[in-house]
């Protein structure tokens, strides 16, 4: 063997070991990345963050094909056009598909909902039950399971309230014309001072909100922890009906005024 050929030999043996050398610290990478990810604060069905850390090894272990392939010296780009068409053609039939899923990989990594938070997304009001890669189960406060696809909540507006410490109560109330509005106030005020529930701060807020065809408005605004919103809601509603009542405020029910007016016939 000549000189030259040794050289040439010795080339590509270098060349081929160190693809393979490539090879395998992408594939231990690959290892690394699919512990790190099992790492992160993923609220998730055990099954679903498996398939998540195998779908990462698979991506990285296919890119450390690509690059020991490259290193070997195999031409790549008739393989990068057909893995390109191919990938084109797939994209397009599974193209839902594939919102979903990125849209799951998202709301999983991002945490912008979790399992037992409660939520209302699409006007839809209800505890998340699972948030899987393609969709996610949320149960509503009627009883039933409402299954979302992952693309649809990430396009939606998502009010999370069991991420907030407390929430506004608005309560609107009606009395009539004839009551006194500063007493009724008043009484306002001491039903909400007598529940230990409603914050001090922020002060509750009552304003005269408008004046309806049957009766005066007005409206409560006052904060209570979040996770008491239901409870403590019913109850001042309640108690607000039987204060105004035993001081002789008037809630009115729908009335409205009617004039006749009598017109005489002409006489011939």
């Amino acid at each position: 063997m000549s000189i030259y050929e040794w050289i040439v030999v010795n080339a590509y043996l270098i060349k081929y070991i160190a693809a393979v050398v490539a090879f395998v610290v992408f594939y231990y990478l690959s290892k690394i990345v699919a512990k790190q990810v099992s790492r992160l604060k993923i609220e998730a069905k055990p099954e679903t963050i498996h398939n998540i850390e195998r779908a990462t090894r698979i991506a990285v272990i296919f890119v450390g094909i690509l690059v020991a392939l490259s290193i070997a010296g195999v031409d790549l780009g008739g393989l990068i056009v057909a893995a390109g068409f191919a990938g084109l053609v797939v994209g397009l039939a599974a193209q839902q598909t594939l919102s979903n899923l990125f849209a799951g990989l998202v709301l999983l990594i991002e945490g912008r909902i979790k399992v037992g938070d409660a939520v209302k997304i699409n006007n839809e009001w209800g505890m998340v039950e699972s948030v899987g890669i393609m969709s996610t189960q949320i149960r509503l406060w009627s009883g039933e399971i409402l299954t979302l696809p992952n693309s649809t909540i990430l396009a939606s507006p998502i009010y999370n309230y069991s991420r907030s410490v407390a929430r506004r109560v608005d309560i609107k109330i009606g009395i009539s014309y004839r009551s006194d509005i500063d007493k009724a106030i008043e009484v306002i005020k001491t039903v909400l001072w007598n529940n230990e529930l409603v914050l001090a701060e922020p002060e509750p807020v009552i304003i005269v909100d408008s004046l309806a065809e049957s009766s005066v408005d007005l409206k409560i605004l006052f904060w209570v922890p979040a996770q008491e919103f239901w409870t403590v809601r019913k109850v001042v509603i309640r108690d607000l009906k039987k204060a105004l009542e035993s001081v002789g405020i008037e809630i009115p029910l729908p009335q409205r005024v009617v004039w006749l007016r009598e017109v005489s016939k002409a006489t011939t």
